[in-house]
């Protein structure tokens, strides 16, 4: 994988002589922080790419694929629409929702939700 020039030159900078001590100690240290930044550009991504799938999996699957509303205003004669829709090919469930703000009060506090 390396050429033996490539492994000379690493040895030559990492093992220092004994007037020189310190400098193997900073390429030593060099040396690791790049390796961890480098495991950290590679890790990063790859948990964040997982991630991505496994929220799309939890969003997809709590809300629908698709949205039907009306242009303005409630939805009229939904149970019509409903039977037209799930007659659809591939449709595989149908769920009314009611999407609207509304206030709640437990013990003397009134909250919006």
């Amino acid at each position: 994988m390396f050429s033996s020039f490539e492994w000379l030159m690493a040895l030559r900078y990492l093992r220092a002589r004994r007037q020189e001590g310190f400098i193997s100690v900073i390429a030593l240290f060099s040396l690791l922080g790049i390796m961890i930044g480098v495991a950290t550009l590679i890790i990063v991504p790859a948990v964040m790419n997982g991630f991505r799938a496994e929220l799309l999996d939890r969003i997809l699957g709590v809300n629908g694929h698709i949205l039907v509303q009306a242009p303005t205003g409630p939805l009229a004669n939904y149970d019509d629409l409903m039977a037209r829709l799930k007659s659809v090919d591939g449709v595989v469930q149908i769920a009314p929702i009611v999407e609207a703000q509304v206030m709640a009060t437990a013990q003397g506090r009134a909250r919006g939700a």
